[in-house]
């Protein structure tokens, strides 16, 4: 695994992936192969499984090296964070897909500055995969990351499956090769089902960066898996908690402040979770979608992903008499955010919604949504 970070962070922002060769060793593969089995033989049997669900001790070697500095490290370095931790680590054992971007309106900002924002601060996210086998399973568009969907991806359908698309291109992984993108970019995954798939999948998020997320993160470090892990990467585990609750707890300042109509407090939080002068309003945005969500889960148990411990949590510290007050503080900007009638672009993971799927509020910035209060 040869290390070049400058040059790497430089091709990851203008294709959207790099290729990592040789991420795990020859030597290594046979047991993280017998890992991953073993995994994937105590679950239920699905296309994606999640690691921290399933793994014991005789199969955590393959969940610490998702810790290790190969992964962990090299993914904070290129995310040119303080900090970095987890979302979600899987093994993906089928593989079926059409294109499409991990793009949602309703709880993310327009694409125009999500672009934007990976321009001027820098990812705030990255997914891998790492294969144990060889894995040539993956499609990209290299630059898609940073461009609205041309005038023929536009006439393409997630559900037609892998077309071709102009300029698209196969990820050859080799086994112990992993590749790095970033989730925006247009990408789909062929069949499978003819040769037996083991493929590390994984997000790390970054804190403490320029910027703040694209999404207000539904899910974050778990540890009731850690007494099957070993100490060091145990209490690694724990610094990754400590991570996603502080900003918890960085979130609810500022959303008690935009509450409470304090721009003082709101200027000091805000400027913690986004220390950057660039893009401000797309975490504007990301909190308005946070703010949306409490309220409509508050008190709700509602078994969705979006109403997962993250955000009870969040929505805890507020009332639902002060959720609702909260929402109409972001009244303006979402009304803003959104076309008189329902409105559809495809490969992006949503229907047809009246929220704008590219364009940012025009002529609104961040001092016109805080006299919006």
């Amino acid at each position: 695994m040869q290390l070049n970070l400058p040059e790497q962070r430089e091709a990851l922002i203008q294709d959207g992936f790099l290729i990592v060769r040789g991420m795990i060793s020859p030597d290594e593969l046979e047991s993280f192969r017998a890992s991953s089995d073993a995994i994937i033989e105590a679950a239920p049997r699905a296309g994606r499984i999640v690691i921290t669900d399933w793994v014991q001790q005789s199969s955590a070697d393959v969940l610490e090296y998702l810790f290790d500095e190969r992964t962990f490290g090299f993914t904070r370095d290129l995310l040119d964070a303080p900090d970095a931790a987890p979302l979600g680590m899987w093994i993906l054992c089928s593989a079926n897909t059409g294109w499409h971007r991990d793009i949602h309106p309703f709880d993310m900002a327009p694409l125009d500055g999500l672009q934007e924002d990976i321009r001027m601060n820098g990812p705030c996210y990255l997914q891998w995969n790492i294969a144990l086998y060889d894995d040539a399973f993956l499609h990209v568009v290299p630059g898609s990351h940073l461009r609205r969907n041309s005038r023929e991806e536009s006439k393409i359908e997630r559900s037609m499956g892998l077309v071709a698309l102009p300029g698209y291109m196969k990820v050859d992984l080799k086994a112990g090769d992993g590749v790095l993108y970033i989730n925006n970019i247009l990408h789909a995954a062929s069949d499978s089902e003819s040769a037996k798939r083991r493929t590390l999948h994984l997000g790390y998020s970054g804190f403490g960066g320029r910027g703040f997320a694209h999404f207000y993160p539904t899910m974050s470090m778990c540890t009731d898996f850690l007494d099957r892990i070993s100490t060091e990467f145990a209490e690694l585990c724990h610094q990754f908690d400590s991570l996603h609750e502080r900003r918890r707890e960085d979130v609810t300042r500022v959303l008690r402040a935009i509450l409470d109509r304090d721009t003082t407090a709101f200027a000091a939080a805000f400027e913690r979770i986004h220390p950057s002068q660039h893009c401000r309003m797309v975490t504007a945005i990301v909190l308005s979608k946070a703010a949306y969500l409490m309220r409509k889960y508050k008190g709700s148990d509602e078994k969705t992903y979006m109403n997962g411990p993250v955000m009870k949590k969040l929505t805890a510290s507020f009332s639902a008499d002060e959720l609702e007050e909260l929402w109409g503080r972001f009244a303006v900007l979402d009304s803003k955010l959104q076309a008189d009638e329902d409105i559809y672009e495809p490969l992006f993971q949503s229907g047809p919604t009246r929220y704008f799927f590219y364009e940012m509020p025009e002529s609104f910035g961040m001092d016109d949504f805080v006299q919006s209060w």
